[in-house]
């Protein structure tokens, strides 16, 4: 079975191609919402393709501008979902520090939910890794950083927080990241696509079932059997979300 923890398949990219993306391979994809219409869409994926796709329910931290309109409304949401997600810290795109602030207040608000509520959160980092380490401490929750693109170092931090990395297809084209997953235990690894986007082809329109290109990769990393690392990351995905 193979298992995509992050995708957006309510993308312009994919929205109107669903039902062919997912005849092509065994799968199960948790979709993250990232604002509140893309959340309600979500629910409804997962209602329409009930045991294939998983609902995690957020706000991405480049709409920060809109939380005050929307996280209200968003906070009900978490409870019909496997997890919270798309949150987190962008510093990449958003540059204002009174921005960069208001994300961290919003992000603090999800993870209190997430800790009360036992819900895994998958985070968005890009830039602002400092301020969110120093954050990540004050909970007790599971927590994975999808599409990990910093150092070895804070890897090591990551997994020592007892947090999970997620790579996607665009591994194989990104030496870094091959680097990085070499030292990832495969009981802290997860598979993901971040579908339309971080495909292993630059410029093509990446999809879920592309999960099993990086699946091939970190079997090379690794020298392991392909098969072994989809059946533990199967493993994975039902020890952190479906308890």
């Amino acid at each position: 079975m193979l298992v995509d923890i992050h995708a957006h398949l309510n993308s312009d990219e994919l929205k109107d191609k669903i039902d062919e993306i997912l005849s092509q391979c065994n799968i199960k994809i948790i979709n993250a919402g990232v604002d509140l219409d893309s959340d309600l869409e979500t629910l409804e994926l997962a209602r329409i393709y009930k045991d294939i796709v998983y609902p995690a329910i957020g706000f991405h931290p480049e709409y920060i501008e809109k939380a005050e309109k929307e996280i209200d409304k968003i906070l009900p949401l978490i409870d019909k979902a496997i997890a919270i997600s798309e949150v987190g810290l962008d510093y990449y795109w958003i540059k204002d520090e009174k921005l960069r602030k208001k994300e961290i207040e919003v992000l603090s608000t999800f993870l209190e939910i997430g800790e009360k509520r036992r819900k895994p959160v998958i985070l968005h980092i890009r830039g602002g890794m400092s301020d969110f380490l120093q954050l990540i401490s004050s909970y007790k929750l599971t927590f994975i950083i999808h599409a990990f693109e910093g150092s070895i170092k804070i890897a090591r931090k990551i997994l020592d927080l007892g947090g999970y990395l997620s790579f996607p297809p665009i591994i194989v084209r990104d030496k870094l990241r091959r680097q990085i997953a070499k030292e990832v235990p495969l009981d802290k690894l997860f598979t993901e696509t971040d579908s339309p986007f971080l495909g292993p082809e630059k410029g093509k329109i990446n999809e879920p079932c592309n999960v099993s290109i990086t699946l091939s990769e970190l079997s090379i990393i690794k020298g392991l059997g392909k098969e072994e690392i989809e059946k533990q990351i199967e493993k994975n995905f039902y020890r952190v979300f479906m308890q």
